[in-house]
């Protein structure tokens, strides 16, 4: 498994920069803000005024460079729940920044363009999942089951 790189002053701390400050973003910024040694550094999104708020919860920055933010070297690992059409090229840049990925389902709508991310993925050696909520849902396990 791939060790998360370490911040120099919070030596056990995993910075995450979050793209995405609609619903389902902000849903991930509060699992972040529960999790001991995980802090949000960085939220990437258009719309500046969710994006302040999410941030300004955490002391995180907010601002509108993909590449910078993954790049940064507080930031270990992404949280991508952006706009699907937003996904592969947000990988990509983790994938070679090095840095562990989570990204809401769909990766994309076409296939190929997954397929070709996953090889990325898989060269980078990157810690990589995909959120798919409902294989955990209760209900959706009682249908399968019955």
């Amino acid at each position: 498994m791939t060790q998360f790189a370490r911040d120099e002053t919070t030596p056990e701390m995993i910075g995450v920069a979050l793209f995405g400050a609609g619903r389902i973003g902000r849903l991930h910024a509060r699992n972040i803000a529960a999790l001991d040694g995980v802090r949000l550094r960085v939220v990437v999104d258009p719309n500046r005024e969710n994006a302040t708020e999410i941030a300004s919860r955490s002391g995180a920055r907010v601002t509108l460079d993909a590449r910078g933010a993954i790049e940064a070297s507080d930031v270990d690992a992404v949280v991508i729940a952006s706009p699907t059409d937003t996904h592969v090229e947000l990988i990509r840049l983790a994938a070679a920044a090095r840095k562990a990925v989570f990204c809401e389902k769909p990766i994309d709508i076409d296939r190929h363009r997954v397929d070709a991310v996953a090889v990325e993925v898989e060269r980078a050696g990157i810690p990589f999942a995909v959120g798919f909520n409902r294989r955990c849902d209760p209900n959706f396990r009682a249908l399968k089951r019955a």
